[in-house]
């Protein structure tokens, strides 16, 4: 069944991405500046396109799974639902585990 916030969420993605785009792009044609005057330098992509469809797939299925962005989950269970509070542990927990083995990573 479709359900006009799932279409507005994913609006509000989109529209979050297309106009990132064209930001870096009038970014990088103008050389604009940071608002201290420093020039903003672009490293160039180092390969490993892997490891961000891998890492982008675990964030997205659990984004998924739980059905409410990282940032509203502690809204949502200030809201009441309490369920909430499990992914929060969870996701405290991964983030936790990402820092212990980070040096391990190959980035």
């Amino acid at each position: 069944m479709f359900r006009f916030e799932s279409f507005h969420m994913y609006g509000v993605i989109g529209s979050a991405v297309v106009l990132g785009i064209i930001m870096v792009q009038i970014m990088k044609k103008t050389n604009m500046k940071t608002i201290d005057g420093e020039e903003i330098s672009w490293k160039p992509f180092q390969g490993g396109f892997a490891r961000y469809i891998l890492g982008g797939t675990i964030f997205g299925l659990g984004w998924a799974m739980t059905g409410a962005c990282p940032g509203p989950m502690f809204m949502l269970f200030g809201r009441g639902l309490m369920t909430f509070g499990v992914i929060i542990v969870f996701a405290v927990l991964g983030t936790f585990v990402y820092g212990v083995i980070k040096h391990r990573l190959p980035h």
